[in-house]
């Protein structure tokens, strides 16, 4: 009995520690359109751009492997396909030298990565009361 309580217990640990890996990867995608922000209008540094744009592909997929598209459902559906999009757009600014797909990623990544970490504390805080409430029903039984 006390294996199994302990797999619950430690269920919600599991779930924040992927929100927190989520977030990280957001927090690349972000400063990495950012840095490549910064690169565009110098040709000089057309090196170091491309290579911001190649970690904001990078985070890009990592997102898309993280979605669990059967459970997700619609939502998942879209953000794959939303990343999808975000990823191909960011080839085009690199092909095009033109900034504004990544100034219109940025945007999307902000907003997403604010989403997300509503919905991680969220369901840290359901987490923790759900551990609470089965300490207590444990501790009368």
């Amino acid at each position: 009995m006390r294996q199994g309580y302990s797999a619950y217990r430690n269920a919600p640990i599991d779930t924040n520690d992927q929100g927190k890996l989520l977030l990280v990867t957001y927090d690349v995608a972000i400063k990495h359109a950012r840095l490549a922000l910064e690169k565009f209008d110098d040709k000089k540094l057309l090196e170091e751009r491309v290579k911001h744009v190649y970690k904001i592909q990078d985070a890009l997929e990592e997102l898309q492997q993280a979605l669990n598209l059967d459970a997700g459902g619609e939502i998942a559906a879209n953000l794959y396909n939303l990343y999808g999009y975000m990823f191909n757009i960011s080839v085009d600014a690199n092909i095009s030298n033109n900034k504004a797909p990544i100034e219109e990623i940025l945007t999307y990544l902000e907003s997403l990565r604010t989403a997300w970490a509503e919905a991680t504390l969220k369901a840290r805080a359901e987490a923790m009361q759900d551990t609470s409430e089965m300490e207590c029903v444990a501790v009368s039984a």
